[in-house]
């Protein structure tokens, strides 16, 4: 080997070394950074001609892939999972101060108690606050119910603007990459920026990705549809303001998603998961379906406590205790009954006023006997009587409708909570061996230890080449 090929391979293991500590360096910089691609060295023929090393970033697109899956499945059943929460805490658990089944237990032994002693005052005044309070959380829970929503209706406007934004952002890199490939640029940073927009996507909506030519890359949505390559897709959605007990898709008050101006369904694969996904189940299943449940409830109350059944004094079909602003008799169920309802003008439970027509009967004339009661043990009765809620459901007293229907809620939230249970773990391995296919710190530092070496080897080689050239010119 003449000592000029000698000094060039020497030189370029140097320059090798040199660029493998830079890309060590940035390696464990960047080990937290995400969508960080790991770089490494390729070797190649290219030093001799004095020029920089290729430099590899290595992803596993198979791993990447599946934590994406993984990651968006499990924010679509926390997301859903949290709504389950956040009806049953609405609604109370049983046994819980201020929940509807202790409500319900309160006004049964306020009226038990009023019973048995009809010319007390006082029994006639919780009967009155108890049914209050019990109409006061009929009230706050449809409002409630309303406003989770108004929540996943706000969620999905957010995340559908950040959805355009980031497909736009992707079609963007996509053709500078490829500007920059062509022109023979490092696109690592342009690629890292890509994969971390395009995960965050994947947490939005389920997507594929495939590799294109020049480094570019195409989205796919679940249905096949191109969502971005060097152009993209655009997804429309309009916001709801004061969404109400009612408001639904089919009657135009709520919007749906759409991909390129066609309406997506509520069951298309586009929304199979992700978090758009999950808040529109809030929004158009899971909380309408409790809100059917609380307005099944008020109805029930309404009915109980209506016509001369409940109290003498009242026509056939007559709302009792129980009212619905300007409506006098029992209406046909309704969306939104919950949140209407109302305690009787004729008992004031703050003042006092018309107590004894607890006692003697909502549209008396005048009180009655103040030791009669009749009409108190009648309205006693009401929560005891079996009714049926809908047709072909089982009887039962008022109390066991409260629970059935608070059980029904804590059973959905188990279900969810099964599936949170089961994608979480999932997705808890994918990430991790995401993380193994990462920044290895470890390994980075054994690579600099050998880089270390090589270069004092090439070193020493320079310098037994500058020994010998000093060697010759002597002689």
């Amino acid at each position: 080997m003449s000592l000029g090929i000698a000094t060039n391979t020497a030189m370029g293991g140097i320059r090798m070394t040199a660029l493998g500590t830079r890309l060590v360096a940035e390696n464990l910089a960047n080990a937290e950074v995400d969508g960080y691609g790991v770089r490494s060295l390729v070797p190649s023929s290219l030093l001799v001609n004095n020029r920089n090393m290729p430099i590899q970033r290595e992803v596993n697109p198979v791993v990447l892939g599946a934590a994406r899956r993984a990651e968006s499945a499990h924010l679509h059943t926390e997301i859903r999972h949290a709504g389950m929460v956040d009806l049953e805490r609405t609604f109370g658990l049983p046994g819980e101060s201020g929940s509807l089944n202790s409500l319900v237990t309160q006004l049964d032994s306020s009226l038990r108690q009023a019973a048995s002693m009809p010319d007390s005052d006082a029994a006639l005044h919780s009967v009155a606050q108890d049914a209050g309070r019990l109409v006061a959380k009929f009230n706050a829970t449809e409002s409630a119910i309303q406003s989770l929503r108004q929540q996943a209706d706000d969620a999905v406007a957010v995340d559908i603007n950040m959805l355009n934004s980031s497909l736009d952002r992707v079609a963007a890199l996509n053709v500078e990459i490829q500007r920059q490939t062509l022109l023979g640029g490092n696109t690592h940073g342009l690629m890292d920026e890509r994969q971390r927009v395009t995960s965050e996507i994947a947490r939005i909506i389920p997507i594929t990705e495939i590799p294109r030519d020049n480094d570019r890359i195409m989205l796919l949505a679940a249905n096949g549809q191109i969502l971005a390559d060097l152009t993209h897709a655009e997804f429309g959605f309009t916001p709801s303001i004061g969404l109400v007990a009612g408001d639904s898709l089919s009657n135009g008050a709520a919007s749906p998603v759409s991909l390129d101006g066609r309406p997506l369904a509520a069951d298309s694969p586009v929304l199979g998961s992700g978090r758009v996904g999950a808040n529109l189940a809030i929004r158009d299943e899971i909380v309408p379906r409790a809100q059917t449940r609380l307005d099944t409830l008020a109805y029930d109350l309404l009915k109980r406590f209506s016509g001369p059944d409940a109290d003498a004094s009242l026509a056939p079909n007559a709302l009792g205790m129980f009212t619905l602003d300007g409506v006098t008799t029992l209406p046909a169920m309704a969306d939104g009954l919950a949140g209407r309802m109302q305690l009787s003008a004729r008992i004031n439970p703050d003042t006092g006023e018309g107590l004894w027509r607890l006692r003697s009967g909502l549209n008396a004339a005048a009180p009655g006997p103040s030791l009669d009661p009749a009409n108190l043990n009648t309205l006693s009765a009401v929560l005891e009587k079996a009714t049926s809620l809908q047709s072909g459901t089982p009887a039962r007293a008022y109390s066991d409708h409260v629970a059935s229907q608070v059980s029904a809620l804590a059973t959905a939230r188990l279900g969810e909570e099964s599936s949170l249970t089961f994608t979480m773990a999932q997705h808890a391995a994918l990430q991790e061996e995401l993380a193994a296919q990462g920044v290895d710190t470890d390994r980075q530092m054994q690579n600099l230890l050998t880089l270390e070496r090589a270069y004092a080897a090439n070193a020493r080689v320079l310098s037994a080449i500058d020994q010998m050239m000093r060697n010759l010119l002597e002689i």
